[in-house]
């Protein structure tokens, strides 16, 4: 795959990516938690199944509002072929409550490799989406309902100081003589968390980046060759009162910048940046949050319109966004297999003097099974 990348500049960036990949290794995260729970020679059905409704009530000049009511269902067998290997085959299934088919049917299939006792590489359907830990604006977090699985490749990492998660995700394959650009995205995600100060404070380093990438050699499409540049990182600090007993403060500003690698993008946005302060308090199951957001050009190909400067329905820019957002956010274990998420989150425009606002509600099921011992 990495003969497709089309630019220097492109390939310099990959190679840095897969470079850092190597740099920072700690313990297994994400799916492989999951396949820890198999000893080697087990056959296992895992079934993983989200129940979602997002509202939301949007009527900024840069995204409109819309509803997202359905559920997707994925069954897979999960077998543990040795302590380092483990295979998934499964499917992916999306529909939309008011629809009579599904939105998306897609065979699910990955080879996962322990590198040592703390690194796993996975080739194939990666489970993406928040299992990245990204930022809202970088990555929007409805993509665990709409885009949840990916294909590519992922290497995972994490301790009790260091989260790493470096992917490819391909979205678009082309051949020869096609009409549609190829399609990709890497990504990087690291955080390092310092240990517990004075047993009150810890502090948190993040740095993100993503290329998004619409082009191709070999397909004859009408648009221009794109390659969008997205990169984030600050300083986030959290103070325990009284020792957790009564939650957890923090307090976090970060810095956001964009740029499009290959001059033009659209309507003239080729770089931009933004600034984010927030402020959390978290008690058990229920978190709360304040911020503001500054921004003058920014886009994220990935990320939530909501913060963007260029429009997703019509010809349109608004060049410098401050937008004042609340969240409060619960998630309740009624079983180990099954977390309950109620969300509410306000935007308030400071420019336009609008309120805009979105509420989540989800049952997130996710279980393993055993089926058989292959050993023998």
């Amino acid at each position: 795959m990495l003969l497709l990348f089309k630019s220097k500049m492109m390939t310099r960036y990959l190679a840095i990516a897969i470079f850092a990949l190597f740099i920072f290794t700690g313990n297994i995260t994400g799916q492989a938690i999951k396949d820890t729970l198999t000893h080697p020679g087990e056959l296992s059905l895992r079934i993983k199944s989200i129940s979602f409704i997002k509202d939301n009530e949007y009527t900024t000049p840069v995204i409109e509002g819309y509803t997202l009511v359905g559920f997707f269902f994925q069954p897979e067998l999960v077998y543990k072929a040795s302590r380092k290997v483990a295979l998934r085959a499964g499917t992916h299934m999306l529909k939309y409550s008011g629809t009579d088919k599904f939105s998306e049917i897609r065979p699910v299939f990955s080879t996962s490799l322990n590198l040592s006792e703390k690194t796993l590489l996975t080739i194939g359907s990666l489970s993406g989406s928040d299992n990245h830990h990204m930022f809202d604006p970088h990555f929007n977090s409805e993509r665990l309902y709409t885009n949840y699985v990916e294909d590519g490749f992922q290497l995972t990492s994490s301790n009790d100081h260091l989260f790493n998660d470096t992917w490819l995700s391909w979205e678009n394959f082309i051949f020869k003589g096609d009409k549609t650009r190829e399609i990709f995205t890497v990504g990087e995600s690291f955080r390092y968390t310092s240990s517990t100060i004075a047993d009150k404070i810890h502090f948190e380093i993040p740095v993100q980046l993503q290329f998004k990438h619409f082009g191709g050699q070999i397909s004859n499409y009408p648009e221009q060759v794109e390659t969008f540049f997205n990169l984030a990182t600050g300083l986030r600090t959290d103070f325990d009162l009284s020792g957790k007993r009564y939650g957890q403060i923090g307090i976090e500003y970060l810095q956001f910048m964009n740029n499009q690698l290959n001059g033009t993008a659209q309507y003239g946005v080729t770089k931009g940046h933004a600034s984010w302060i927030r402020f959390h308090y978290t008690y058990k199951a229920l978190y709360f949050g304040v911020a503001y957001w500054r921004s003058h050009d920014f886009y994220a190909p990935n990320g939530n319109n909501i913060y963007g400067s260029v429009s997703d329905y019509q010809a349109n820019v608004v060049p410098d966004r401050k937008i004042i957002t609340n969240d409060i956010f619960l998630n309740v274990l009624p079983e180990s297999y099954l977390k309950l998420f109620l969300g509410l989150e306000s935007y308030y425009d400071v420019s336009l003097k609008r309120l805009d606002f979105a509420i989540s509600l989800h049952l997130d099921f996710d279980k393993l099974f055993k089926l058989a011992d292959l050993k023998h």
